[in-house]
């Protein structure tokens, strides 16, 4: 079940970055969005706020990841 604050663009983009991580593994998607969805719901705030942003097509920068929102709020 997904947490409440959780979009699916935030997921995405960390099962992204987690694929980029892991070599570009083919055939891994569901891992990775699973681990993604499982790590944004146990971090903490600031280990969200460590993370890095991954590199996204400019659809995708419309849209803030959480970890900017954390990094906005802890400002």
């Amino acid at each position: 079940m997904k947490h409440k604050c959780l979009t699916d663009k935030e997921i995405d983009a960390r099962a992204y970055q987690i694929h980029l991580e892991s070599g570009r593994r083919h055939g891994h998607d569901l891992d990775d969005w699973l681990q993604a969805e499982y790590e944004l719901m146990h971090m903490s705030v600031g280990e969200l706020a460590k993370l890095t942003v991954p590199k996204t097509s400019k659809a995708q920068r419309e849209a803030k990841s959480i970890i900017e929102a954390v990094r906005t709020a802890m400002l």
